[in-house]
Protein backbone atom coordinates (compact mmCIF):
# COMPACT_ATOMS: atom_id res chain seq x y z
CA UNK A 1 0.00 0.00 0.00
CA UNK A 2 1.36 3.55 -0.21
CA UNK A 3 0.55 6.27 0.89
CA UNK A 4 0.03 9.81 -0.24
CA UNK A 5 -0.19 13.51 0.25
CA UNK A 6 -1.25 15.63 -2.62
CA UNK A 7 -0.17 19.24 -2.93
CA UNK A 8 -2.07 22.46 -3.59
CA UNK A 9 -1.41 24.00 -7.20
CA UNK A 10 -0.32 27.74 -5.96
CA UNK A 11 1.42 30.65 -8.69
CA UNK A 12 1.28 32.59 -4.93
CA UNK A 13 0.22 32.56 -0.80
CA UNK A 14 -3.77 32.16 -1.26
CA UNK A 15 -5.12 33.98 2.07
CA UNK A 16 -8.93 33.10 1.10
CA UNK A 17 -8.76 29.62 0.67
CA UNK A 18 -9.75 27.07 3.54
CA UNK A 19 -6.88 25.49 4.83
CA UNK A 20 -6.51 21.79 3.99
CA UNK A 21 -4.47 18.30 3.36
CA UNK A 22 -5.16 15.87 1.12
CA UNK A 23 -3.85 12.49 2.05
CA UNK A 24 -4.61 8.74 0.60
CA UNK A 25 -3.76 5.25 -0.02
CA UNK A 26 -3.04 3.82 -3.23
CA UNK A 27 -3.31 -0.33 -3.77
CA UNK A 28 -2.88 -2.63 -6.72
CA UNK A 29 -4.87 -6.07 -5.62
CA UNK A 30 -4.66 -8.44 -8.65
CA UNK A 31 -6.83 -6.24 -11.31
CA UNK A 32 -8.03 -4.07 -9.07
CA UNK A 33 -6.81 -0.43 -8.06
CA UNK A 34 -7.61 0.67 -5.23
CA UNK A 35 -8.02 4.60 -4.14
CA UNK A 36 -8.64 6.27 -0.80
CA UNK A 37 -9.24 9.84 -0.45
CA UNK A 38 -9.71 11.61 2.85
CA UNK A 39 -9.70 15.53 2.31
CA UNK A 40 -9.23 16.97 6.16
CA UNK A 41 -9.36 20.80 7.81
CA UNK A 42 -11.56 23.92 7.17
CA UNK A 43 -13.93 21.70 4.67
CA UNK A 44 -16.99 24.13 5.46
CA UNK A 45 -15.32 26.50 2.82
CA UNK A 46 -15.70 23.44 -0.08
CA UNK A 47 -18.33 22.52 -2.06
CA UNK A 48 -18.58 18.95 -1.97
CA UNK A 49 -22.28 17.63 -2.80
CA UNK A 50 -22.85 14.22 -1.47
CA UNK A 51 -23.44 11.14 -2.99
CA UNK A 52 -26.77 9.97 -5.07
CA UNK A 53 -27.70 7.09 -5.96
CA UNK A 54 -26.94 5.70 -8.51
CA UNK A 55 -23.99 7.78 -9.47
CA UNK A 56 -23.91 8.01 -13.83
CA UNK A 57 -21.00 8.45 -16.07
CA UNK A 58 -21.08 11.92 -16.63
CA UNK A 59 -18.53 14.22 -18.96
CA UNK A 60 -16.58 17.15 -17.89
CA UNK A 61 -16.34 16.16 -13.70
CA UNK A 62 -13.01 18.10 -13.49
CA UNK A 63 -15.13 21.21 -13.40
CA UNK A 64 -16.23 20.92 -9.95
CA UNK A 65 -15.17 19.12 -7.03
CA UNK A 66 -13.36 15.62 -8.80
CA UNK A 67 -11.15 13.03 -7.48
CA UNK A 68 -9.15 11.75 -9.82
CA UNK A 69 -6.23 9.43 -11.02
CA UNK A 70 -4.53 9.32 -14.43
CA UNK A 71 -2.82 5.59 -15.41
CA UNK A 72 -0.02 4.74 -17.54
CA UNK A 73 1.84 1.80 -18.55
CA UNK A 74 5.42 2.33 -18.36
CA UNK A 75 6.44 1.57 -21.93
CA UNK A 76 3.22 3.20 -23.63
CA UNK A 77 2.51 6.42 -24.37
CA UNK A 78 -1.42 5.71 -24.10
CA UNK A 79 -2.94 6.26 -20.57
CA UNK A 80 -6.24 6.62 -18.91
CA UNK A 81 -8.32 9.17 -16.80
CA UNK A 82 -10.64 8.13 -13.77
CA UNK A 83 -12.69 10.93 -12.64
CA UNK A 84 -14.86 10.29 -9.85
CA UNK A 85 -17.24 13.18 -8.31
CA UNK A 86 -18.10 13.13 -4.78
CA UNK A 87 -21.90 12.94 -5.97
CA UNK A 88 -20.98 9.44 -7.27
CA UNK A 89 -21.03 9.93 -11.05
CA UNK A 90 -17.71 9.35 -12.74
CA UNK A 91 -16.08 8.71 -15.96
CA UNK A 92 -12.67 6.82 -17.37
CA UNK A 93 -11.39 8.11 -20.52
CA UNK A 94 -8.72 6.31 -23.08
CA UNK A 95 -5.70 8.98 -24.62
CA UNK A 96 -3.53 7.94 -27.31
CA UNK A 97 -0.94 9.75 -26.18
CA UNK A 98 -0.64 13.62 -24.16
CA UNK A 99 -3.83 15.32 -24.21
CA UNK A 100 -4.70 13.39 -27.82
CA UNK A 101 -7.14 10.76 -29.01
CA UNK A 102 -9.28 11.37 -25.97
CA UNK A 103 -12.21 8.67 -26.02
CA UNK A 104 -14.66 7.44 -23.35
CA UNK A 105 -13.44 3.73 -21.96
CA UNK A 106 -16.89 1.88 -22.60
CA UNK A 107 -14.38 -1.58 -21.35
CA UNK A 108 -15.06 -0.01 -17.63
CA UNK A 109 -18.89 0.11 -17.04
CA UNK A 110 -19.01 1.14 -13.43
CA UNK A 111 -16.56 2.57 -10.92
CA UNK A 112 -17.88 1.39 -7.17
CA UNK A 113 -17.09 3.96 -4.95
CA UNK A 114 -18.02 4.96 -1.21
CA UNK A 115 -18.39 8.58 0.31
CA UNK A 116 -18.50 10.06 3.98
CA UNK A 117 -18.81 13.58 5.03
CA UNK A 118 -18.01 13.91 8.76
CA UNK A 119 -17.38 17.45 10.74
CA UNK A 120 -13.79 18.29 9.54
CA UNK A 121 -13.19 15.58 6.73
CA UNK A 122 -14.28 14.20 3.86
CA UNK A 123 -13.45 10.56 2.50
CA UNK A 124 -14.22 8.99 -0.72
CA UNK A 125 -12.76 5.76 -2.29
CA UNK A 126 -12.91 3.98 -5.45
CA UNK A 127 -11.99 0.60 -6.53
CA UNK A 128 -11.12 0.67 -10.33
CA UNK A 129 -10.90 -2.86 -12.39
CA UNK A 130 -8.50 -2.74 -14.66
CA UNK A 131 -8.49 -6.27 -16.03
CA UNK A 132 -10.35 -5.55 -19.31
CA UNK A 133 -7.49 -2.53 -19.97
CA UNK A 134 -4.66 -3.73 -18.57
CA UNK A 135 -2.64 -6.86 -17.72
CA UNK A 136 -1.96 -7.58 -14.39
CA UNK A 137 2.05 -7.92 -14.89
CA UNK A 138 1.78 -4.69 -16.45
CA UNK A 139 3.74 -1.81 -14.33
CA UNK A 140 1.35 1.21 -13.93
CA UNK A 141 2.44 5.00 -13.19
CA UNK A 142 0.33 6.80 -11.34
CA UNK A 143 -0.37 10.47 -11.42
CA UNK A 144 -3.23 11.14 -8.22
CA UNK A 145 -4.85 14.37 -7.93
CA UNK A 146 -7.87 16.44 -7.22
CA UNK A 147 -9.75 19.16 -7.99
CA UNK A 148 -11.82 20.92 -5.33
CA UNK A 149 -14.58 23.61 -5.56
CA UNK A 150 -14.49 26.40 -2.93
CA UNK A 151 -18.08 28.04 -1.91
CA UNK A 152 -16.32 31.19 -2.82
CA UNK A 153 -16.28 30.06 -6.63
CA UNK A 154 -12.48 29.23 -6.86
CA UNK A 155 -10.66 25.57 -8.01
CA UNK A 156 -7.68 24.37 -6.46
CA UNK A 157 -5.86 22.02 -8.25
CA UNK A 158 -3.90 18.83 -5.88
CA UNK A 159 -1.38 16.55 -7.36
CA UNK A 160 1.65 14.34 -5.96
CA UNK A 161 3.94 16.77 -7.58
CA UNK A 162 3.25 19.99 -10.19
CA UNK A 163 5.78 20.51 -12.60
CA UNK A 164 5.67 23.81 -14.90
CA UNK A 165 3.71 26.67 -15.08
CA UNK A 166 0.43 25.79 -14.69
CA UNK A 167 -1.38 22.87 -13.12
CA UNK A 168 -1.49 19.93 -15.76
CA UNK A 169 -2.69 16.28 -14.46
CA UNK A 170 -1.77 15.04 -18.00
CA UNK A 171 1.80 15.48 -18.37
CA UNK A 172 3.55 12.23 -17.73
CA UNK A 173 6.17 13.58 -15.37
CA UNK A 174 3.39 14.05 -12.58
CA UNK A 175 2.90 10.36 -13.33
CA UNK A 176 5.06 9.34 -9.98
CA UNK A 177 3.67 6.60 -8.34
CA UNK A 178 4.82 3.01 -9.76
CA UNK A 179 2.67 0.39 -8.38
Amino acid sequence: MYVFSLQRFARSPDPVSPRLAITGTALRQGGVLSLHYRVAGDIGGLDVPGPRQPGRRRHELWRHSCFECFIGQKTAAEYWEVNLAPNGDWNVYHFDGYRTGMVEETALRRLPCAFHAGRNEVRVGMEVDLSPIIREEQTLELGICAVLEHRHGEVSYWALRHRGAGADFHHRSGFELTL
